[in-house]
């Protein structure tokens, strides 16, 4: 694994997550007006077919938008990876890892929830019991959520340290503080969900600075020192003796012509 399929995949990744959410917003607002316009007028000419196209758009730009995200995802994925391997530090992947997993095992928990909390708000509005042992059905519902919400912001903090301790590795091995910042932000996204979004543009720059980073190894300084030929050669005097370098014109030592 290389560093720069590294730095790509990550990048690419990251502004994926960066340029999105606003395209999501700016087109799903666009959809919604174009629902509202075209609602009204096919209700003014009798006809609604024009506001079931524009929802059938919607449906299809939603899809698009989660298959976006499910590659930049996966080109995340795979940048971490690529860097756990080229810097030999198997912490950056494995907490990514871990999140994605937490991730998983958190969406099954919310949606079982949600849907025990659906059940048992229908099993309150339409009891099958005596109503003096009937637990108000609205109470009941808005506590369930609230442990649903719990629950999950639960599981976000989880992942938030996750993702913050793989950016931490990553920044002391490729000495780019802005994974640093990045690993930071996205522990307090899960606070403010906005912050999170600033998390990727730090992100962005610091796969973005990985092919600055100079290499050691292969830099090689210009000498400004003489080729090691007319060095180590030497052409001795024939009216002194003495040895003078391989260019020398005259004897350093008698000044005579060589």
């Amino acid at each position: 694994m290389s560093l720069e399929s590294g730095r790509k995949f990550g990048y690419y990744a990251s502004l994926i997550n960066v340029i999105m959410p606003i395209i999501a917003i700016v087109s799903v607002v666009a959809i919604i007006f174009s629902i509202i316009a075209s609602a009204v007028t096919g209700i003014a000419n009798g006809s609604v077919g024009p506001a079931f196209s524009v929802l059938g758009g919607l449906i299809i730009f939603v899809i698009a938008i989660a298959a976006v995200g499910i590659a930049g995802f996966i080109m995340f994925m795979y940048a971490m990876y690529s860097l756990s391997n080229y810097y030999k530090e198997p912490a950056i992947f494995k907490n990514v890892l871990y999140a994605f997993i937490v991730s998983l095992v958190s969406g099954a928990v919310v949606v079982a929830l949600e849907f025990a909390a659906f059940i048992s708000a229908f099993a309150g509005i339409f009891p099958t019991n005596t109503p003096s042992s009937v637990t108000p059905a609205f109470p009941q519902f808005i506590i369930a959520y609230v442990v649903v919400i719990g629950v999950a912001f639960a599981f976000g903090v989880v992942n938030g340290v996750l993702y913050m301790r793989a950016f931490n590795k990553l920044k002391e091995k490729s000495g780019v503080d802005n994974f640093g910042t990045a690993g930071l932000l996205y522990l307090i996204g899960v606070f403010i969900p906005f912050i999170a979004w600033i998390a990727w543009i730090f992100a962005a720059m610091g796969f973005n600075k990985l092919k600055t980073a100079p290499s050691a190894s292969t830099y090689v300084p210009y000498s400004t020192q003489p080729p090691l030929s007319t060095i180590t050669q030497t052409k001795r005097c024939p009216n002194c003796g003495a040895e003078n370098r391989a260019d020398a014109l005259y004897c350093s030592n008698c000044g005579k012509l060589l």
